[in-house]
Formats: structure tokens, sequence, C-alpha cells
């Protein structure tokens, strides 16, 4: 009779560990979550930093405000009206020492070239490799892509037919990680 005993005891510890097993699983995992939306709201304000600063604005003659720098993504494309592929590119070469420091030090070197209907926009790091670049697109890609679709729009207020925007992330030695391309 004690053998019986003994084994609904240790049935019913299994399931109970089991139990506690499943809850610290469940327990970290909304930790997780909680941490992953914190940090997408942070990227989102960043994003919405950095944008502002290098979208070109109609509403001045080429000269950046204090008060760029504060705005939305949607506020400055809002007040940018239209703009050339060259008019991005420029404005993305004159700001490349903000985007860099804005970085903290994740992006070492930022070029802009246009040809046409295209923007082609080089961000070079020795940081990045192909792991880390999928889990910030993760992360953010749907705040990149709504950037690349207002500067998309902004081109084509333009008159430019076709706009494409290509973003090439390169390593140090100048080697292509990642290549998004965004068309209207």
């Amino acid at each position: 009779m004690n053998s019986r005993k003994s084994k609904k005891v240790r049935k019913g510890r299994g399931g109970k560990i089991f139990a506690i097993l499943l809850s610290i699983v469940i327990f970290f995992a909304l930790i997780i979550f909680g941490v992953v939306m914190i940090g997408r709201q942070v990227i989102s304000s960043q994003t919405d930093n950095i944008a502002a600063k290098f979208l070109p604005s109609s509403g001045s003659s080429g000269s950046s405000g204090s008060s760029e720098g504060s705005a939305s993504v949607t506020d400055a494309v809002s007040q940018m009206g239209s703009a050339t592929p060259s008019a991005i590119a420029t404005k993305l070469n004159e700001n490349a020492d903000v985007i860099k420091s804005q970085s903290q030090g994740m992006i070492s070197s930022a070029k802009a070239t246009s040809t046409g209907s295209k923007v082609t926009y080089t961000l070079e790091s020795s940081k990045l490799n192909k792991a880390t670049v999928g889990a910030l697109l993760l992360a953010s890609g749907d705040q990149v892509e709504e950037v690349a679709d207002k500067v998309l729009d902004s081109m084509k207020k333009a008159g430019v037919a076709q706009p494409k925007l290509q973003v090439d992330l390169t390593d140090d030695k100048g080697n292509v990680i990642k290549t998004l391309n965004y068309s209207a």
C-alpha cells in the first residue's frame, strides 16, 4: 500500500513542477514583451528626431531652424512639400554629422547620392552585421518604411516619375550587409 501512495505523490509533484516552470516562462515572456514595446517607443522618437533634421523644408530657403530638430516625421514632411532627389541627397549630406551623432556610434559614415529619380543613401558601420541589422529592422522596420514612404511622396510632389529610394547598409570595408529598396 505504501508503493501506491508514493506513486500518487510523484505524479502530483511533476504537475506542480510543470506549472511552476510554465508560470516562470510566461512571466519572462511578459517582461521581454514589455522591454520590446518600450524599445519601439524609444526608437520611434529617435527616428522622428533624426528624420526631422534631414528632410528638406520648403518653408525656409535652405536654412535649418532650431525647432526642426524637435518636429516629428509627419510635421517635417508636411512642411517639406516637394523635393527633388538632388535636394534630398544634398540635405542628407549636409546633416551627415547629425545623423552619425544621433546613431550613438552605430554609423561611422553616411553619404547620399542622386541619379535621375533615385536617391541612394549609404550608411557605413563597423558595428553592424546581418544579425544586428535583422534585429533592428524587426524592431523598427515599420518606422523606416514610414519615413521612406514620406520621402517618396515628397519626390512625387516635385514631379519625379517613379521615384526610388535605396538605403545601403555596409560594413567598414564597403561590403553591403543589407539593401533596402523603396519605390512609389
